[in-house]
């Protein structure tokens, strides 16, 4: 039971600190940028760290705000001055010779995989640091040390390449709250807002940009692109209203919600995780998932419940919204005495969520569902949550 709450509130507190990273560099149009491995540790070979690097060029490339220099130029640079490892003047140097404004350096630390039979897989870990540096002065703009997993249940190989997804994920999402985009209010029409003094194509279906107006501070998302204008067209959500030229910095989300909170079912109280997607952006389904634990028993055992699905937006109203869900429910029979797993329930759930956003980050949610498990012995009835989500 303590490990199932420690890991709950574990999960939630980095999911926030990734949220929350912040970053100063603004960006109107395409920044160059070069991306170079500093030095490589153990457990890290050149084919996986040329791996990372498409995959981690993959993604920048498609957020469509980076003009990246070549990789095969890089190479050529590095084989003929016989470089194994870049310091700062090396990255400065190169990033010169190719005209890039910044240069991204990892220090990738360490990769390695192990069998686990808690799991029963392959668990893979990658260990870096990664350090942004202006190519003008040499100033180190940005640094952090990052850990990044992955599992397979079939090779270690393929849980190192998992590990290696999650990795390049890691540092695009750093890239994003750091090199932030920034524009202006060109003109408002009710909640229709133009937006000017940034290259359109760099502002995606579904970004968010926070605006900064003299009491306070609003929120609107975009919806297109206005080709006469060559702007971008958003709309107002909520928050202060703006006005012309007020300024509109990007506010970096990810396109899934996750949030603790306290749950009640057949007279148990529990805590839990529950997460959904705003069905758009980089995860276009509509899915729902809920897991966590209850403080009592059910047949005699500790249960910990698991219910996934979809879950459909039906109203976005200021910052009200509604969510309605279904899908499969399972419940768990651990035995604490012994620590082992003893059998399930299964069954379907149905219901919905409300929430209440402060910012599109941050908001409370409250949810209302009806569980029914199969067999007679298996629970069935109304559940309750209510809690914070990020």
């Amino acid at each position: 039971m303590k490990k199932l709450l420690l890991i709950t509130f574990i999960l939630t507190v980095l999911l926030v600190s990734i949220l929350n990273a912040a970053g100063g560099i603004t960006v109107t149009e395409k920044i160059k940028l070069v991306i170079l491995p500093a030095k490589i540790g153990n457990g890290w070979n050149m084919d996986e760290v040329d791996y990372l690097l498409s995959i981690l060029e993959e993604q920048a490339l498609e957020l469509g705000r980076f003009q990246l220099f070549p990789r095969a130029d890089l190479e050529k640079i590095l084989k003929e001055r016989n470089l194994t490892e870049l310091g700062v003047s090396e990255a400065v140097e190169i990033g010169k010779l190719g005209g890039s404004k910044y240069a991204l350096l990892l220090t990738l630390t360490e990769l390695s995989a192990s069998w686990s039979s808690k799991t029963n897989s392959y668990q893979a870990v990658s260990r870096y640091t990664i350090k942004l540096y202006n190519i003008e002065n040499g100033e180190l703009l940005a640094s952090k040390s990052m850990e990044s997993t992955g599992s397979s249940k079939e090779t270690s190989q393929k849980a190192i390449s998992d590990a290696l997804k999650s990795t390049a994920s890691s540092i695009w999402l750093e890239l994003r709250n750091i090199f932030k985009l920034e524009a202006y209010v060109k003109s408002i029409q009710g909640d229709k807002i133009l937006l000017a003094g940034i290259d359109p194509k760099l502002a995606k279906v579904g970004f968010i940009f926070q605006i900064e107006t003299a009491t306070g501070v609003g929120y609107a998302k975009v919806t297109g692109y206005d080709k006469e204008t060559g702007s971008v067209v958003a709309k107002f959500m909520y928050g202060e209203r703006p006005e012309v030229y007020d300024v509109a910095q990007e506010f970096p989300t990810l396109p899934a919600h996750a949030g603790l909170g306290l749950s009640m079912f057949s007279g148990l109280f529990g805590l839990g995780v529950t997460a959904w997607t705003d069905a758009s952006g980089e995860i276009p389904l509509p899915l729902y998932a809920s897991m966590g634990t209850f403080i009592g028993e059910i047949l005699g055992y500790t249960p910990v419940y698991l219910n996934v699905g979809v879950g459909m937006k039906l109203l976005e109203v200021d910052r009200f919204g509604g969510i309605v869900s279904g899908g499969i429910s399972l419940i768990g029979l651990f035995d604490l005495n012994t620590t082992d797993f003893v059998g399930a329930i299964y069954g379907v759930f149905v219901g919905g969520v409300g929430t209440y956003e402060f910012n599109p980050k941050f908001g409370i949610y409250g949810g209302l569902g009806y569980n029914l498990y199969l067999g007679t012995s298996g629970p069935t009835g109304i559940s309750f949550q209510l809690g914070v989500y990020f």
